[in-house]
């Protein structure tokens, strides 16, 4: 088991690296590694958590860049009704064929926006609100089911937010705000213990180092943009590999 919490650590380095400087990632990266050290249930609770601890870092950071007007009236309420969604649907839903849906809508979405990138030398204006509802109460419903299901979420305030500190702040405070709405929902469920609160603190100094390093390293809003689809596009990857 140390090995496997070390190893894990290593994971988290990693993840939360990518976390820092993005502000989203995180358990993305951390599930899709994790997975062949732990099983679901144990990992997915302690990933939570992590990025719970994480989120509330960003937010206090960055705290000045939060676009609250776009969170409260556009993205929460939504997520939120999403999230819901996603928790009641745990024991029915048909996870195999929801993550190929979005497994491939996002990585065909995430392909396409780095191709006007490319070709435009510039990232694509906001999108149209009609867009707004399938995809933030999407995104909330897979983040409801796997913890993960933040990537059109994602790519909604990619397309919403211009700026990096923006982008970043606004959507850790919604992971804080989602993550802690999770939690209740483990708690309540019997998925939180005190051995899975024990791993999670064995495996902070991941987080922690993660943490230090992303703060130092500062990216330009182009290329933010483009590591922004790339690890989008490898979210999308992961969720058809898992099928």
């Amino acid at each position: 088991m140390a090995l496997t919490l070390f190893l894990l650590g290593c994971i988290l380095v990693l993840a939360h690296t990518a976390e820092t400087i993005l502000g989203f990632g995180c358990t993305l990266i951390a599930l899709a590694l994790g997975v062949y050290l732990l099983p679901l249930e144990t990992l997915v609770p302690m990933l939570v958590i992590l990025g719970l601890l994480q989120s509330i870092w960003l937010v206090a950071r960055w705290y000045r860049h939060i676009d609250w007007r776009t969170l409260l009236l556009q993205i929460l309420p939504l997520a939120v009704v999403g999230m819901v969604i996603g928790i009641s649907s745990r024991g029915v839903a048909d996870e195999s064929t929801l993550k190929m849906v979005l497994g491939a809508f996002i990585i065909v979405i995430s392909l396409a926006e780095l191709a006007m990138i490319f070709i435009k030398r510039a990232p694509a204006g906001q999108l149209r609100w009609y867009y707004r509802i399938p995809l933030l109460t999407g995104g909330g419903i897979f983040h409801g089911l796997f913890a993960t299901g933040g990537p059109p979420i994602v790519y909604y305030a990619s397309r919403q937010f211009q700026k990096q500190e923006d982008f970043r702040a606004t959507l850790s405070t919604l992971w804080l705000f989602l993550n802690v709405g999770l939690i209740i929902g483990f708690i309540l469920g019997g998925q939180m213990d005190l051995n899975k609160l024990g791993m999670a603190a064995m495996v902070l100094p991941g987080m922690i180092l993660g943490i230090i390093i992303g703060s130092l390293i500062r990216v330009k809003e182009l290329w933010f943009k483009i590591l922004t689809y790339i690890l989008l596009f490898f979210a999308g990857l992961f969720l058809l590999v898992q099928l």
